[in-house]
C-alpha cells in the first residue's frame, strides 16, 4: 500500500470517527430536548388537572346550601332532607365531570385537642363500582358522616380552610389510589367557612394525558432526530461534492428568502391581530354605562380594571319604569378573550330578556322588577350556549326610588357592602347565595329585600377586589376590603374608590394582577319630602 492510500484510509476513518461521534452527540441532544419538553409538558398537565379540580370545587361549594352542612353529623344524620340533597348534588357534579373519581365534603374536627388538619367527612358521593366487578371495593365505598381524616400531610387540604387550593402534585391516599385534589371552602352568609368540598382526579387520569403527550413527543422526537442526522449527513456529503453543496446553498438562500416573506406576513398578521384586540377592547369598554340614569336620587361612581387586554367583568345600571333603576354587576370565570366572549354573550342574553319586541312578552324575557325571574331566564339562555365547567357570578337589583328599597338576587356573586349613614356601620346585604349561571338548566333563586336610606352608600365588586395577590400569594381578603370601605365611607363615591385601589396596590407590591376587577358604588340621593311626594 502506498503513502497516499494509507492517507485516505486514515482520512476515511478520521471522517468515519467524527461522523459517528456527530451522531451521537445529535441523539443526546435530542433525548435532552424532549426529555425537557416531557418534563415541561407534565408540569403543565398537572397545573391543568389542578385548576380544573380546584374549580368544580369552587363551583360545586358555591351550589351547598351551608345550612345543609350544619344539619349533618354522624350517621344518624343519612336519612335527614339535607343530607340527601347535598349527597344528590355531589353525584350529579361528579357524572358531570369525567375526570372525577371522588367528590366529597369534610370539616375540621371539633373534639378537645383537635388540631387544624384533623377533619371528618360530613357528607360523601354515594359509593360508585366504577370497575363494575358487582362488589363495592374500599376505595369504591362512601365515608360515612363523622369518620375521621388526617391531613397532617396534606398542607393544601388545610389550608382550603381559609381559600379554593390544590395539591401540587399527585399524592397517595390508601386505600385510596393516587390522586391529585382540588379544595374549595363553603362559606355562610357571614363568609365563615363552615365545611370544604373536595374533588379528587386519579393518577390514572393524569397518566393517560401524559402518555398521549410522551407518544406525540416520541413521534415528534424520532422524526426531528431523523431530520437532523439526515441534514448531519449532507453536511458531511459537502466534503466529498463540492458542486451538491453550491446547490443545496442557493436552494437554501431561496428558501431564505421565502422564510423573510413568511416572517413579513406573520408581522403584518401579528399587527393586524393587534389591532383587532384593541378594537374588541373599545367594543368591551363601550359596555359599560358612561351614564347613569336619575342622578336626583341616586348617583354611581365606578372601576374597572382587566388583567388581560379583555376581561370578563360586566356591570351596567339602566331605568326600569319611572320609578325604579336597575343595576347588575357580573364576573366570568376566568380572564382574557374567552372571558370577554362570554361576557359579551352574557350583555346580549341579558339584552334579550330585558327588550319587549311587542305587546306579547316572549319566552325570555323577564319582568325586570323580579330579580329571581331576570336570573332564572339568563341560566337557561346561557347554560346552553357557554361551554361545559365555564360558568358567570352575577348579581341582579332593582332599587324603588319612591322608598329607597332594593330587591335583589345573586347567582353565587359576593354581596355588596352597605354604608348606614344614620347609624354609621357597614354592613353585608344577607343574599340567598344561588347557583352560578351557565352551569345547570332550571336552577331556582331567591330575591331579598333591603331598606336604605339617604346617604347610604353601596359598594358592588366583583372577586377580584378580595382575592387580589401579592407575591406571597396572601389575597386582599374580604374583611380588609370591607373596613377599607368603612372607613372612607363617609367619602365622595370616586375618593371612595380611589382608596380601595391604592390599598390593593400597596398590596400587590407591584405583582402582576391574576383577575379582573370591577367595583360600582351607589349613593342614596336626598328626595323630595312626602308632602312633595303627595
Amino acid at each position: 500500500m502506498g503513502s497516499s492510500d494509507a492517507k485516505r484510509v486514515l482520512s476515511f476513518e478520521g471522517v468515519t470517527r467524527r461522523r459517528g461521534q456527530g451522531y451521537l452527540l445529535v441523539v443526546l441532544s435530542m433525548i435532552m430536548l424532549f426529555g425537557f419538553l416531557f418534563r415541561t409538558a407534565r408540569n403543565v398537565v398537572i397545573n391543568e388537572v389542578r385548576s380544573h379540580a380546584m374549580g368544580v370545587a369552587m363551583a360545586t361549594a358555591a351550589g351547598i346550601d351551608p345550612a345543609d352542612i350544619g344539619m349533618v353529623w354522624g350517621p344518624e344524620d343519612m336519612e335527614r332532607i339535607a343530607f340527601k340533597r347535598v349527597q344528590r348534588y355531589l353525584q350529579f357534579i361528579s357524572e358531570s365531570n369525567h375526570d372525577v373519581r371522588y367528590i366529597y365534603t369534610m370539616r375540621r374536627a371539633k373534639n378537645p385537642g383537635a388540631r387544624e388538619s384533623d377533619y371528618v367527612f360530613v357528607i360523601d358521593q354515594p359509593a360508585i363500582d366504577s370497575n363494575e366487578n358487582g362488589v363495592i371495593d374500599p376505595d369504591e365505598d362512601s365515608e360515612l358522616p363523622g369518620n375521621a381524616y388526617d391531613a397532617a400531610d396534606l398542607p393544601e387540604l388545610i389550608a382550603a380552610w381559609h381559600r379554593p387550593a390544590a395539591d401540587f402534585d399527585i399524592t397517595a391516599d390508601p386505600p385510596y389510589p393516587d390522586l391529585i385534589s382540588g379544595y374549595a371552602p363553603i362559606r355562610n352568609s357571614k363568609g365563615q367557612t363552615v365545611a370544604i368540598v373536595g374533588v379528587d382526579i386519579t393518577a390514572a387520569t393524569v397518566r393517560s394525558k401524559l402518555t398521549a403527550i410522551r407518544v406525540a413527543l416520541f413521534i415528534v422526537g424520532l422524526i426531528t432526530t431523523l431530520l437532523v442526522i439526515t441534514v448531519l449527513q449532507l453536511y458531511y456529503q459537502q466534503r466529498e461534492a463540492l458542486e451538491h453543496i453550491r446547490t443545496l446553498r442557493d436552494k437554501l438562500a431561496d428558501r431564505n428568502v421565502l422564510l423573510r416573506a413568511a416572517n413579513d406576513e406573520l408581522a403584518a398578521h401579528n399587527a393586524q391581530f393587534e389591532r383587532e384586540l384593541k378594537l374588541a377592547q373599545n367594543v368591551q369598554q363601550g359596555f359599560l354605562p358612561t351614564h347613569f340614569p336619575r342622578p336626583d336620587r341616586i348617583t354611581f361612581d365606578n372601576f374597572y380594571l382587566s388583567c388581560d387586554i379583555l376581561g370578563g367583568d360586566l356591570f351596567d345600571v339602566f331605568s326600569v319604569g319611572q320609578e325604579h333603576v336597575g343595576m347588575y354587576i357580573a364576573d366570568v370565570a376566568g380572564h382574557g378573550v374567552s372571558a370577554a366572549m362570554i361576557s359579551s354573550l352574557l350583555k346580549m342574553a341579558f339584552q334579550s330578556v330585558r327588550e319587549r319586541t311587542s305587546a306579547k312578552p316572549s319566552p325570555v324575557q323577564a319582568d325586570l322588577m323580579k330579580p329571581e325571574a331576570v336570573l332564572e331566564k339568563l341560566n337557561d339562555l346561557l347554560a346552553r350556549e357557554i361551554p361545559d365547567y365555564e360558568f358567570i357570578t352575577m348579581l341582579y337589583a332593582v332599587l324603588d326610588l319612591r322608598s329607597n328599597t332594593f330587591t335583589a338576587a345573586s347567582a353565587g356573586h359576593p354581596p355588596p357592602f352597605h354604608y348606614v349613614s344614620r347609624r354609621k356601620a357597614t354592613e353585608m346585604w344577607d343574599l340567598p347565595k344561588g347557583t352560578a349561571l351557565g352551569l345547570t338548566l332550571d336552577q331556582s333563586y331567591c330575591s331579598s329585600t333591603i331598606k336604605a336610606e339617604e346617604g347610604d352608600k353601596i359598594l358592588f365588586y366583583t372577586d377580584g377586589l378580595p382575592e387580589a395577590m401579592n407575591k406571597a400569594k396572601d389575597e386582599f381578603g374580604e374583611q380588609r376590603a370591607r373596613d377599607i370601605f368603612a372607613e372612607n365611607a363617609a367619602r365622595s363615591g370616586r375618593e371612595i374608590l380611589a382608596a380601595v385601589r391604592a390599598e390593593v396596590d400597596a398590596h400587590r407590591e407591584g405583582y402582576e394582577v391574576s383577575d379582573d376587577f370591577s367595583m360600582l358604588l351607589a349613593e342614596i340621593r336626598p328626595g323630595p319630602s312626602p308632602e312633595a311626594r303627595g
